[in-house]
């Protein structure tokens, strides 16, 4: 059973507008469970919503399977998704659908935090604690980021209801040809033959 994680929506509707729109995204795929209610997000965006097992809306797949092709997306929200069997496998899949320079912001509840006891009960020891977190995301390819206070919040148990992480997909590095130079003689200069007829 996915928890509402109902408790910890003010705190996110008090942090992910202000990381999503100092990022200057166009739209966004959120990623959710199929219970927990969406932060108010001022940014246009896909929502796929997540049951215990496979994505339920709007199409039918496992859970560690996303729709979209490589490189496709500019910007993608995963919340809560982390306490799953499958959360590492669509950590994976959405670095793989980020387009270069893309957008990925990580939200998961605080195993430590009394919110996460709250809504979770022993089941908040399936969450990840903030070095397992960061890890997760450090495994991959991607500049990370995180809020100032998430730094020395995140290494105290139960200070912050929420763990965050921002990062983006490295831009792709563009192509570098090198110039090919045609070398002329340094002997006489060519002399070359015109035509001019006076009026």
């Amino acid at each position: 059973m996915i928890a509402g994680f109902a408790r910890l929506q003010r705190a996110e509707n008090e942090l992910v507008p202000g990381l999503i729109g100092d990022a200057g995204v166009d739209w966004m795929v959120e990623c959710a469970p199929t219970a927990s209610p969406s932060p108010v997000i001022d940014v246009p965006r896909h929502r796929m919503l997540l049951d215990a097992s496979e994505w339920v809306w709007p199409c039918r797949l496992p859970a560690e399977m996303l729709p979209f092709g490589d490189e496709a997306l500019p910007a993608i929200l995963l919340r809560h998704l982390f306490w799953l069997q499958s959360g590492a496998a669509l950590l994976e899949e959405s670095v793989r659908c980020l387009k270069p320079g893309g957008l990925l912001v990580s939200i998961s509840a605080n195993p430590w935090h009394r919110f996460s006891w709250q809504e979770l009960g022993r089941g908040a020891f399936r969450l990840p604690a903030w070095p397992r977190f960061l890890m997760q995301h450090a495994r991959h390819q991607l500049l990370l980021q995180y809020p100032a206070r998430q730094q020395w919040q995140g290494f105290i148990p139960g200070v912050a209801p929420l763990l965050v992480v921002v990062a983006r997909k490295p831009p792709r590095a563009a192509p570098v040809q090198r110039l090919r130079l045609q070398r002329t003689s340094a002997g006489r200069p060519r002399a070359v033959p015109t035509s001019c007829r006076a009026a």
